[in-house]
């Protein structure tokens, strides 16, 4: 694995943010083979890990991945993730204005996600706080991302591109 100098810079910009807020979530695109995660965590475009300073073991943000012992319902998993794979990183009780985001690193699935939730909050025919009621004979499984998301409790909202 060769170094690369974004990624080296990354790395910085992350070990900053890190030791700054003391808790941090970074956000993994964890579809690529090279990252290592449990079985049952692969495949998710957008999965969220907790670094905490007060961890018990130690968290390596070195200049090509991030490297620790994660627990996972109690279950110890040795965690490798390659820079490349992280595409944010945020504060979780603050706005996620204050994150970071590398947008060059967000997979295509979610920057179409973020593309459909901004199109319906842009649209003038849904109102964010109005739930849009399936009609007769349409599937009730057809509700816009901002009626599942205002039902589910996310938010979608916007990080700090890093360049």
């Amino acid at each position: 694995m060769s170094i690369q100098f974004e990624d080296a810079l990354k790395a910085k910009q992350l070990r900053n943010y890190f030791h700054e807020q003391g808790r941090i979530y970074i956000v993994v695109d964890a579809t690529s083979q090279d990252v290592n995660v449990p079985d049952f965590l692969r495949g998710d475009p957008a999965l969220r890990l907790v670094l905490n300073t007060r961890m018990p073991q130690a968290i390596h943000i070195r200049d090509g991945f991030v490297e620790s012992n994660f627990s996972f319902s109690g279950v110890v998993h040795h965690c490798v993730i390659p820079l490349s794979r992280i595409w944010a990183a945020y504060v979780p009780d603050q706005d996620l204005d204050s994150g970071l985001m590398w947008d060059d690193c967000v997979p295509e699935t979610v920057k179409l996600v973020f593309e459909m939730a901004s199109e319906l909050t842009s649209s003038e025919e849904i109102s964010p706080l109005q739930l849009v009621k399936p009609e007769q004979g349409t599937p009730k499984e057809q509700v816009s991302i901002k009626d599942k998301t205002k039902k589910e409790g996310k938010k979608f909202g916007h990080l700090r591109v890093v360049k």
